[in-house]
């Protein structure tokens, strides 16, 4: 076996330009996978994440009817005793509750509809982070009747700026109309610029005060400190409030869910196909040295050497160019993950806005998970048989006494 290993190894050097070609085309082929993978995987994290953060949270908690109807009037009774509790919870990171209503936004430009949201500013801010998307203005710190946030989409739109004026009209608790005037305290932008054209934010208190009641909460947002658990923690909130609906980001969102799981299946497909390609310029590389080194080959049968040991040196041959080329691409993308994890890639110059269109962010942070090094030393492994068996079995095919007499 020893002696087989050195014959393989001296045998793939003696065509050096040959056999550096290959392991080159197998470090850039596995490097790009294993770079376009990270980077899809990057800007699918990064889409889970704002979206999780930004729109879903990991459970909300609604009225049944508010659901179906999205009325101001369909309020959660139970908020005060329910946020006693979420308080003391240790399974919920953060929450909170935000009373939410649509109307009509009009500017001295444009008037168009939105959602109104009202929220307690520091408990919003723990929960979706709002008040460190502020791009202008500030986050309701300064003093000022009726303060209200809007995203940099709509401002542009409807031409407002920080300190505008602005007025909302919309229902009440009674159903009549209610118009109100407030002014911009500060703008925001998020990685969702449809979303920034659709909800405006002001304080609970001054919301609550045009609709007629102390306090309504329509929708309460929660994170939780552990992802694998939302399911239990959804069935013990839906046990103890069975009237009200409870729902995890996955059931608020399937679509968001199947991108998840169709981007995991997605980055071995893309992988699978450039490992095959590979394998085809592999198998090529390997059946040109075998007929090259036809009369060589006729030789060692013909002084002895049998079929099992000529198909194991050619399987080795091509092992060593395969493991050579895979282990540099592996290190070659290690490193540009390693780098770019830490210094991102501003995508806005191909296209950022349109990336934002869709809830994705211009910036991406590659990233690969430490399973996938695993699933892709297993996929090469695989490769290394596919391409190794055909020139291996060409190899054997040979009639030492047709072969000795080929030049």
């Amino acid at each position: 076996m020893k002696t087989l290993l050195k014959i393989a190894w001296r045998n793939i050097w003696r065509n050096p330009k040959r056999s550096l070609v290959m392991i080159f085309a197998i470090i850039i082929g596995l490097w790009a996978g294993i770079f376009v993978s990270s980077l899809m995987f990057g800007l699918l994290q990064a889409r889970f994440e704002t979206s999780i953060e930004q729109q879903f949270s990991h459970i909300q908690i609604h009225h049944p009817e508010f659901i179906k109807d999205r009325h101001l009037k369909y309020g959660i009774d139970k908020w005060e005793s329910l946020s006693r509790v979420l308080a003391s919870d240790p399974t919920v990171k953060a929450f909170s509750g935000r009373t939410m209503a649509h109307g009509m936004l009009a500017s001295a430009s444009l008037t168009r509809g939105v959602n109104i949201i009202g929220i307690e500013p520091e408990a919003e801010a723990l929960t979706t982070r709002l008040d460190g998307n502020i791009v202008e203005g500030s986050y309701f710190e300064e003093g000022g009747r009726n303060p209200i946030l809007v995203g940099r989409a709509l401002a542009e739109k409807t031409k407002l700026q920080e300190r505008s004026r602005l007025v909302l009209t919309f229902q009440n608790l009674d159903g009549e109309l209610v118009a109100a005037s407030f002014r911009v305290a500060g703008i925001f932008q998020t990685a969702n610029s449809m979303l920034d054209e659709m909800n405006v934010y002001v304080l609970q208190s001054d919301l609550n005060g045009y609709v007629g009641q102390e306090l309504v909460i329509n929708e309460i947002a929660m994170l939780a400190h552990d992802l694998d658990r939302l399911n239990e923690i959804r069935d013990t909130y839906l046990a103890s409030y069975p009237e009200l609906t409870i729902r995890t980001w996955a059931e608020l969102s399937p679509e968001l869910s199947f991108i998840q799981e169709l981007g995991q299946t997605m980055l071995l497909v893309i992988l699978i196909i450039i490992l095959f390609a590979l394998a085809f310029g592999l198998v090529n590389t390997m059946l040109m040295s075998v007929y090259e080194r036809i009369h060589e080959l006729g030789m060692l049968m013909a002084v002895g050497m049998n079929r099992r040991r000529v198909f194991g040196m050619i399987m080795f041959e091509t092992a060593f160019l395969t493991f050579l080329g895979a282990f540099g691409g592996m290190i070659l993308g290690v490193i540009s993950n390693m780098i770019t994890g830490r210094t991102g890639l501003d995508l806005a110059v191909v296209g950022g806005d349109s990336l934002n269109d869709f809830g994705y962010p211009s910036m991406v942070y590659p990233t690969l998970g430490t399973h996938f090094y695993f699933i892709l030393t297993g996929l090469v492994i695989i490769m290394v048989f596919i391409t190794a068996i055909f020139p291996a079995v060409k190899a054997l095919r040979l009639k030492p006494a047709e072969a000795v007499r080929k030049e």
